[in-house]
C-alpha cells in the first residue's frame, strides 16, 4: 500500500492536487485539515473510498499536529509525503511499485524538477532532501515524527532521522524524478533581511530556480565546513 499524506491549508487547489493522485486501488490519500474551517464540500471526499479526511482541532498552520496525526494512521506500506501546492508524478508511482515488490524496508530518495537525487546525512545542517522526496517504508513511524525546531528545515531533521533509522544499507538514492517542486506556486520563494532591508521574491523561472538553489547550497556547504574546521582547530588548541 502507497499512503500519500498531504496536511491541507490550500484549500483552492484540492481538485487539482485530487486530479494528480495515481488512480489505482493501493493508493491511500490522507488529508489532514483544522476543524476550525469550514468542511470541505468537494464530492471526491466522500466519494472516493481511498480518501482518509482528519478534522483536527488545531491551528491551520499547525502542520506539526496534521502530519503526526496522518502517521499514526500509518500501519502497513509505504508513505510519500505531498504538500498541497504539487501533484504526484507518474514516476513515484512506479518507483513505488517496483521497489515495493522486492519488500524493500528502507527509504528510497529521488530527485524532483529542480535538483537532481542526493544521499541523505545524519547532519541536518548538510541534509539537502525536501519535503517530497523520499518514498519510505512506515516501520520508521514507530520511532521518528514530525517535529519543530528551530535549528533545522523540519524536512531535513525528519529524514536525517530516518537516514539514522534505516542506514546506509537501507537507503536507495535513485537518479528519478520522483516528485513535482512547488508546481502550482513559484518555484523558490525567497524571504530574508539583508541590511536591515527586507526582501520578498519569488522565482518562476526555472533555469533561475536552479541557479539559486546551486548558489544557495554552496553557500551552506561553505558555511558549515568554515565551522568545522573551526571547531578542528580550537579542539587542537585545547
Amino acid at each position: 500500500m502507497l499512503h500519500i499524506a498531504t496536511p491541507l491549508f490550500r484549500y483552492d487547489l484540492l481538485d487539482r492536487v485530487y486530479a494528480t493522485i495515481p488512480a489505482h486501488d493501493d493508493v491511500v490519500w490522507h488529508i489532514a485539515k483544522t476543524s476550525r474551517r469550514p468542511r470541505l464540500e468537494q464530492a471526491f471526499v466522500t466519494r472516493d473510498s481511498r480518501i482518509r479526511l482528519y478534522e483536527i482541532d488545531c491551528p491551520d498552520t499547525d502542520i506539526v499536529t496534521k502530519r503526526n496525526t496522518m502517521f499514526a494512521a500509518i500501519r502497513d506500506g509505504y508513505f510519500f509525503l505531498l504538500d498541497d501546492d504539487t501533484i504526484c508524478v507518474e514516476e513515484m508511482y512506479r518507483v513505488y511499485r517496483e521497489y515495493s515488490s522486492n519488500d524493500l524496508v528502507g527509504m528510497i530518495v529521488g530527485g524532483n524538477n529542480l535538483t537532481r537525487a542526493v544521499a541523505p546525512t545524519l547532519d541536518p545542517t548538510l541534509n539537502r532532501i525536501d519535503t517530497g522526496a523520499v518514498i519510505c517504508h512506515h516501520s520508521v513511524l514507530v520511532a521518528v515524527q514530525w517535529e519543530s525546531t528551530s535549528a533545522y528545515a523540519r524536512d531535513r531533521y525528519f529524514w536525517s532521522r530516518c537516514f539514522a533509522w534505516f542506514g546506509p544499507e537501507r537507503t536507495l538514492v535513485l537518479n528519478r524524478t520522483i516528485s513535482a517542486y512547488n508546481h502550482f506556486g513559484p518555484l523558490v520563494r525567497v524571504r530574508k533581511t539583508v541590511l536591515r532591508v527586507a526582501i520578498d521574491w519569488e522565482i518562476h523561472n526555472l533555469f533561475l530556480a536552479r541557479c539559486y538553489l546551486l548558489a544557495a547550497n554552496a553557500k551552506h556547504h561553505w558555511r558549515r565546513w568554515t565551522q568545522v574546521r573551526a571547531e578542528a582547530q580550537q579542539a587542537r588548541v585545547d
